[in-house]
């Protein structure tokens, strides 16, 4: 094939209203021409999912694309970070990814897709269990200059990819048929591909293709908290530097307490971070046309992946390999027996050996070295759940998921990040449920906004994340009491203070013996205490709420009195006006149980939620109450709102239970 001349791969859709197969004899191909003709105004498909930069050329003019019809004779370009989806009547989908143009047209009845260049992902979905048949079955036949490839109506993926000297099918689900144009039938089934290139067709069966990469260099940089990095060989750990390290293939990174580190493929927007208590060594990234690639040995802790749009990844660790085409969000953690993967946006295909498993937005893949096969199961929400609206406050120390949610079911598009204008994306994709679950940043701001099919906008909404602010200046007060006439009056907050008494020194004295009465009880004192020095302290909590006379009495070396004690005034007063919630137990760490006691003060006005029940309150906003931790690690979380503010969630994080 000419170098001058690109060829043109065409997608021909072809809808036929009986139920059985096409079973026309094989029979040489005729050539394909360069476009189909233009037909009038009749819609082919529906236009949705768009992201970055989508044109449509419509009557020889380039429009910026919006969701909508495609009519015979549109043109789709996307553009360096660009998307977009073609929806059929019939359910089937084609994803079409970054730097690609495709052409739409008619002929013969059926709808022909044009690929010049690009990656487009065709898709039929299965039909759910019970669903009835439509009674029409809808085959999708591929023609390219080199041959015909027949797609039957059976829930399929086929991957097609087009440069300016070579083309590619790829069968990630189902089977497909070839046949080359000199009459030869191939049949492809899954994980099979179809190369064309220099003239030349070939069928390479699962697992025979060795794709020549080009090794890229990997940077790991410093996400929050403490990373660390080893060279290959070396035996200290070093701090990751500010500016970022290079890594080798052999070098390790670790995560110490609540760490992460960042991991960038140079010439690829697919990004891997590495969550909090983690170990990687990497083994290499290499990188071919629009295929990336990252290999690296997980020891232990998370792995987070958001793989790019419209470019072919694959992540290979220890047993298992994730691949994708399309933008994917995944949370990969090493267990003692394997991995869990659970997909937060997208798709992908989890392989082991011969096995390939299709996992997507909403499931949770559990891999073990006992089977080939994963179990795959539905993800919930995180305990923590965020709805629309902007300058929620969250604060927790350890929490390692936060869930975003929003009314409408079924497909949409989620796009997270850590910036209003979306300039430094953390996570996007499609979802399938009417939730996603995020890592929960330590501290900064997270901002999302959901988009329908359509594009229009569904929710947006943004949320502040920090520690726990404890209260701890409250805790740490000490409160002077003098002696004298006066009354003294001690405010708090939360809990009773730490009180200190202070009484003028008496030259003779050796002792001082301080004793605290409750008002109307003076037969026997609540608190005692004999001190050196002309202070006496008392803990916090010591004396609770109420009206208290006390004394000091000098004592002489032997411990005679050298003269009565004066009484005087003390008085504690509860003040609720405090300006935050403040919880006093449980404590951040603390080893839960079925059942864990909480208490704490909520400020004037506050309604209060533990977990997602309401918590009553009494007349000085306390609450004593017992609650059942959810979650692992197992978490306490406090949900106040009060009108006319933000909400406010204070999330405990406690420590299994066992060894």
């Amino acid at each position: 094939m000419s170098n001058a001349r690109p060829w043109l791969l065409v997608l021909l859709l072809v809808a036929t209203a009986c139920d059985e197969e096409a079973t026309t004899p094989s029979s040489p191909v005729a050539e394909v021409p360069a476009s189909p003709d233009a037909g009038p105004s009749v819609e082919l498909a529906r236009l949705e999912g768009l992201s970055g930069e989508v044109l449509v050329e419509r009557g020889g003019k380039k429009v910026p694309a919006r969701e909508g019809p495609l009519y015979s004779g549109d043109a789709l370009e996307t553009g360096a970070t660009g998307a977009a989806t073609m929806r059929f009547a019939d359910g089937r989908s084609v994803e079409v990814g970054s730097d690609a143009r495709v052409g739409v047209g008619e002929e013969a009845g059926s709808v022909v897709l044009t690929v010049e260049r690009g990656i487009v992902l065709s898709r039929v979905p299965a039909r759910p269990a019970g669903a009835p048949s439509s009674g029409k079955k809808v085959s999708l036949t591929l023609l390219t200059p080199f041959g015909l490839t027949r797609v039957g109506s059976e829930p399929s993926e086929v991957s097609v990819q087009v440069t300016k000297d070579s083309g590619r099918v790829e069968v990630k689900l189902g089977a497909i048929e070839f046949v080359s144009k000199d009459g030869q039938q191939l049949r492809a089934s899954e994980g099979d591909s179809v190369e064309v290139s220099a003239g030349r067709a070939e069928l390479l069966l699962r697992g025979s293709r060795l794709v020549e990469l080009s090794p890229i260099p990997v940077t790991v940089r410093l996400g929050s908290g403490r990373a660390e990095m080893r060279g290959k060989g070396a035996k200290r750990w070093r701090p990751v530097r500010t500016e970022g390290d290079v890594l080798a293939p052999g070098d390790g990174v670790r995560t110490r307490g609540s760490g992460t580190a960042e991991l960038m493929l140079q010439g690829s927007s697919s990004q891997l971070s590495l969550g909090p208590s983690a170990e990687m060594v990497l083994e290499g990234a290499g990188q071919g046309g629009t295929r990336d690639e990252a290999r690296m040995d997980l020891r232990q802790g998370g792995l987070g992946v958001q793989l790019a749009q419209g470019r072919e990844s694959r992540v290979v660790l220890p047993g298992l390999t994730l691949e994708g085409d399309g933008a994917s969000r995944l949370a990969v953690r090493r267990t003692s027996t394997g991995y869990l993967v659970d997909a937060h946006t997208g798709r992908v295909t989890l392989v082991r050996g011969d096995v390939r498993q299709p996992l997507r937005a909403g499931e949770r893949a559990t891999v073990t070295s006992e089977t080939g096969e994963a179990r795959i199961e539905a993800l919930g929400p995180a305990p923590l759940l965020l709805g629309e609206g902007d300058g929620t406050e969250v604060y927790h120390q350890g929490m390692p998921e936060v869930a975003i949610g929003w009314e409408k079911e079924g497909e949409v598009t989620v796009e997270v990040a850590s910036d209003e204008a979306f300039t430094r994306p953390l996570l996007s994709g499609t979802v399938y449920q009417s939730f996603v679950n995020v890592p929960a940043p330590a501290r900064g701001l997270l901002y999302w906004r959901v988009r329908g099919k359509d594009g229009k906008e569904l929710a947006k909404g943004s949320a502040t994340f920090a520690p726990e602010r404890l209260g701890g200046d409250l805790d740490r007060v000490r409160n002077v009491v003098p002696e004298g006439l006066e009354k003294t009056t001690i405010f708090y907050q939360d809990k009773p203070p730490s009180v200190t008494f202070t009484y003028a020194e008496e030259a003779s004295a050796a002792r001082y013996k301080v004793a605290v009465y409750r008002v109307g009880a003076l037969e026997k004192p609540v608190a005692e205490r004999t001190v050196t020095e002309a202070r006496a302290a008392l803990d916090a909590g010591a004396l609770g709420e109420g009206s208290y006379l006390w004394s000091v009495t000098p004592l002489s070396a032997t411990g005679e009195q050298l003269k009565g004690g004066r009484m005087n005034k003390l008085e504690l007063v509860y003040d609720n006006s405090v300006p935050m919630l403040l919880v006093s137990q449980p404590r951040n760490g603390q080893r839960a149980a079925s059942r864990v006691r909480t208490t704490g003060v909520a400020p004037v006005n506050a309604r209060l939620s533990i977990n997602g029940r309401p918590v009553s309150l009494d007349g000085k906003h306390r609450f004593d109450t017992w609650v059942e931790p959810v979650g692992a690690p197992p978490l306490l979380v406090f949900k106040m709102t009060r009108p006319g503010a933000p909400d406010v969630h204070t999330v405990r994080t406690l420590r299994q239970r066992g060894p």
